[in-house]
């Protein structure tokens, strides 16, 4: 049986498609059979795919992308039964969206929710509000990943913004290290491995999710 990875939120801007990528990549390096499901109605994670294989058609692909109609709720179905039971680690890159009726069905099999975030005021307000969708839907592990955080800027007030923000997430789920702010972490690959910056930069969030998916 598969465990089923979802990177979610309904924030644009958090690096949800980027992490899942460096996450898919992370594993593959450490020899985990990955797929990568791109299930956002934007594709940009087969597209990114795409462009690199017509550069580098020599490339040996690391782990596999499935493209996902939300819009199918039958092959949305039918996709999560065939995931559910296959070995291996499944990435569901989710719509950044709550219209879809359809993401009911992957929220319903999940068995992680990766949910990037920043700081400040509209994303911790709309994180909120997906977390309140998801508790609904879903009797996943929830996991918060401060992402692209600039450890240089904020004043006090904003310091203990962050402090209670992360207390409060941290009583409907887990907070995980911080990923630094970074021109490394911005740039993704769907076919090369992870440089020894990007590692460095997502090494400790990254390591704390696997520690949980482990524990699933």
């Amino acid at each position: 049986m598969s465990k089923i990875i979802l990177f979610s939120n309904i924030k644009g801007g958090v690096g949800k498609t980027t992490l899942c990528a460096h996450f898919a990549e992370y594993l593959s390096m450490k020899g985990v059979h990955v797929v990568a499901v791109d299930a956002d109605l934007q594709a940009s994670l087969s597209r990114h795919r795409n462009r690199e294989l017509e550069a580098d058609p020599e490339q040996t692909v690391p782990w596999a992308i499935a493209p996902l109609n939300t819009l199918d709720s039958t092959r949305v179905k039918e996709a999560m039964n065939e995931y559910k039971e296959r070995d291996g680690i499944v990435l569901i890159d989710c719509p950044g969206n709550l219209n879809d009726n359809n993401l009911a069905i992957i929220y319903a099999v999940a068995d992680l929710v990766v949910i990037p975030m920043a700081y400040d005021v509209d994303t911790i307000d709309a994180t909120g509000i997906f977390v309140a969708v998801i508790k609904q839907q879903s009797k996943a592990r929830l996991v918060f990943v401060p992402n692209r955080i600039n450890v240089t800027e904020g004043k006090a007030r904003e310091r203990e913004m962050r402090d209670e923000t992360i207390s409060v997430l941290g009583q409907v789920g887990t907070v995980t290290p911080r990923i630094k702010q970074s021109v490394v972490i911005k740039r993704y690959s769907t076919l090369y491995p992870l440089d020894k910056y990007q590692y460095a930069a997502v090494e400790y969030a990254f390591d704390r999710i696997i520690e949980i998916i482990n524990q699933l």
